[in-house]
């Protein structure tokens, strides 16, 4: 057994995980003011970031649970979000990485 296997629980993006952190009923706002960023790939032989761009980073409040961020592919557009209305995250994911939350969707949707 690795190491890497006995400090984390889950591993890998799933959708059960991200219910198991944050549960279904969860309200999300999204902060627009930071803008989407880019995310970049990563060169594992070389163990630094690549300058290609493999998705987007939004930044969203998680009642309860503080501001995260949410990797999104790299096509997405957030010209339809307005800053701070309440979102719903599209096939959202979670994986754990030595005790920290990342969070991955397909999209966002306002929400009524």
């Amino acid at each position: 057994m690795y190491l890497s296997q006995l400090r984390s629980k889950y591993s890998g993006y799933t959708a059960d995980n991200f219910n198991t952190y944050f549960g279904k009923e969860l309200t999300i706002y999204f902060l627009a003011g930071s803008g989407l960023t880019p995310a970049f790939g990563f060169d594992k032989a070389a163990g630094k970031s690549t300058k290609e761009i493999v998705g987007q980073y939004l930044e969203a409040y998680f009642q309860g649970f503080g501001v995260q961020r949410v990797k999104l592919p790299r096509d997405f557009n957030a010209d339809e979000v307005a800053d701070l209305s309440k979102i719903e995250l599209v096939n959202p994911e979670a994986c754990e990485v030595n005790g920290r939350i990342f969070v991955r969707a397909g999209g966002v949707k306002a929400v009524k």
